[in-house]
């Protein structure tokens, strides 16, 4: 099976997620039970992304055009300027690249003008967009889509006409709701024990909570993640994120790139 486009490992990525929003029903210090390493944690931990291939002879083929395709731009440049629009006079905000998790900022590519592209930004407010240079990333093709149904606790997760995976998925309790809207994947994680109540995968997302302006010293950043507790799954448990079996999201983070389409419905 293809691996991730972009995959990383880092005990300090995983840190900023669990300050994150995604805590449980009780959160500690962190927001949630507490990743434990055997050892400690250099100073300056880093990230390495695998070596693995980012597309599949059945992803290479794809028309960038089809109402099914995503396109997806990865920075290139260690600040990507963000215009309100192509002929703005300077740049409305700018994103630093890598982030703090060490990954390299990903935008879902929305529409494109000459040598800009209109993307969707990982900040808030939800559904934020913005105008970057093509020159300042690379772009690549997919046809995955995850669609989230939050009042049936149900994921589904589809390649084109393929469906990839359905299942049913843990929610957010009633008074930290999941805000509905249109969002894709940012980073993929791995906790450094799967004993935490991140289980085995934790994909940050571009949305954010309208609960949590800060969790715990986290922007409250939305994500789709494993579980500790297989009893989770089909209840109102979290602060915002989504929570999978550890044996579905290891299945996902083994074929999805970033920058994947992600429809929660509420």
């Amino acid at each position: 099976m293809r691996r991730p486009a972009s995959f990383f490992v880092t005990f300090l990525a995983m840190l900023v997620l669990v300050a994150g929003g995604c805590g449980g029903s009780q959160p500690s210090v962190n927001g949630a039970d507490p990743p434990t390493t055997n050892g400690s944690p250099t100073s300056s931990p880093t990230s390495s992304p695998t070596s693995s291939p980012t597309s599949s002879s059945k992803v290479a083929t794809l028309d960038a055009n089809a109402a099914d395709v995503s396109v997806v731009a990865t920075a290139t440049v260690a600040s990507v300027n963000v215009y309100d629009a192509p002929d703005a006079a300077k740049p409305a905000r700018s994103l630093t690249s890598p982030n703090l998790n060490g990954v390299p900022v990903v935008f879902l590519v929305d529409g494109k003008q000459n040598d800009w592209l209109r993307v969707l930004l990982p900040v808030r407010p939800n559904g934020s967009t913005g105008w970057i240079r093509s020159s300042d990333v690379t772009l690549s093709l997919h046809n995955f889509h995850i669609e989230v149904r939050l009042s049936e606790f149900r994921i589904k997760v589809t390649q084109g006409n393929d469906l990839i995976l359905e299942t049913s998925i843990g929610v957010a309790k009633d008074n930290t709701p999941t805000p509905g809207g249109r969002y894709y994947t940012t980073e993929l994680l791995r906790p450094p024990t799967p004993t935490t109540v991140y289980g085995t995968y934790a994909y940050g997302l571009s949305g954010f909570s309208d609960t949590f302006e800060t969790f715990n010293g986290g922007p409250g950043q939305l994500g789709i993640h494993g579980t500790n507790d297989p009893t989770s799954i089909g209840q109102k448990v979290s602060s915002g994120c989504v929570r999978l079996r550890n044996e579905d999201i290891s299945r996902l983070a083994a074929i999805l790139p970033l920058g994947v389409p992600v429809q929660i419905i509420e």
